[in-house]
């Protein structure tokens, strides 16, 4: 959903699209073919099939050499057109690397996770120098404080963004319904100068297992906990949060990363939830030095600023439901942060 933002959002300011994905092989063929199947359903249905392919690599290969990969959707040489013909590859995190990344005359690089790229640049070759121009949704990055490494770039801020007909503000689903959030169960840890700093959303939501516990508002978390779970995360959180279907409001909890290295990282899912007309309850990664805090989107620090910014929510919602909104169109409209972003780079309109 995320660069489907892009896409629809691009388009709409008058831009050619084209996106570029790549896969690498399983090694069973089938199974390849049934998930660029179902990677083409998907862009079909949101009308972008005809300006969409996949590069296939074979896991032997540590990068993506177009003349040995698998590609579907046009041809090898089409790709190589529209590479040389291009106005600005958007390069997100890294995923596109040398060779393939060298047929694109202007590349940006689009860093969607401040910290951890940047981490990972200091141990592997990410082919972050091949870049012209460096974009982060980190808004603090480079700002005295902020931890990450620069790697020795200058890093632009942008805001994730949303295309806002696909949002359109949702009545209250009323007060029994739950603060809730989607997520990654990931247990990581990186390397950063010797010191290890976790990038687990574990970590993250089970910092604040009590808040349900604390408020008199319901919760609930969409995460892909293993079914097999030998650890017990998912009766953890059964026993202290309520699985409902609808949502009131978001709750979202930053990667340890985030909040310890000052990033001021804000989440793009939470920006849908804010153009939908749903507070959000956010852990605070320094954000507030660009975005407006008190109505709409609430930050916390601590367990106990958390439960009273969800009674503050809940003792006056449709407050928070109006002031989420005017947050999302003022600033996560696709036509304004693109739109800067475009001309940032150098793309004319």
């Amino acid at each position: 959903m995320l660069f489907l933002q892009y896409l629809l959002g691009l388009r709409a300011l008058g831009h050619e699209v084209f996106w570029l994905d790549r896969l690498q092989s399983s090694g069973d063929r089938v199974h390849d073919h049934q998930l660029m199947d179902r990677f083409f359903k998907r862009f079909e249905r949101y009308g972008f099939r005809d300006c969409c392919a996949v590069v296939l690599y074979d896991k032997a290969d540590d990068e993506t050499n177009l003349d040995r990969a698998d590609v579907r959707g046009v041809t090898k040489e089409k790709i190589r057109e529209i590479a040389q013909s291009s106005d600005v590859l958007l390069n997100f995190c890294c995923c596109l690397r040398q060779p393939l990344l060298s047929l694109f005359k202007h590349r940006v690089l689009v860093d969607l996770d401040p910290g951890v790229l940047q981490a990972c640049a200091l141990e592997w070759d990410l082919c972050i120098h091949d870049h012209q121009i460096f974009l982060t949704v980190g808004s603090r990055m480079a700002i005295d404080g902020c931890r990450v490494p620069t790697l020795g770039v200058n890093w632009r801020s942008f805001a994730p963004f949303v295309y806002l007909p696909m949002w359109e503000p949702a009545a209250d689903p009323g007060d029994g319904k739950p603060f809730s959030s989607v997520t990654e169960w990931t247990w990581h840890t990186i390397s950063l100068h010797d010191e290890l700093v976790s990038c687990s959303k574990r970590d993250a939501y089970l910092k604040y297992i009590e808040l349900p516990q604390r408020t008199r508002v319901p919760f609930e978390l969409a995460a892909n906990i293993d079914p097999q779970d030998e650890i017990g995360d998912r009766e953890l959180l059964r026993r202290n949060e309520n699985y409902i279907r609808n949502s009131r409001a978001e709750i979202g909890c930053a990667k340890p990363i985030y909040t310890e290295l000052k990033t001021g990282w804000f989440s793009d899912r939470s920006a849908c939830y804010l153009a939908s007309g749903r507070p959000i309850l956010a852990e605070d990664t320094g954000f507030g030095r660009t975005l407006p805090v008190g109505e709409g989107l609430v930050a916390f620090h601590t367990l106990d600023e958390a439960a009273a910014g969800t009674e503050l929510i809940a003792h006056d919602y449709q407050k928070h439901s109006r002031a989420a909104r005017a947050i999302a169109e003022e600033y996560f409209d696709s036509n304004k942060v693109l739109g800067r972003l475009i001309e940032e780079v150098g793309i004319a309109p």
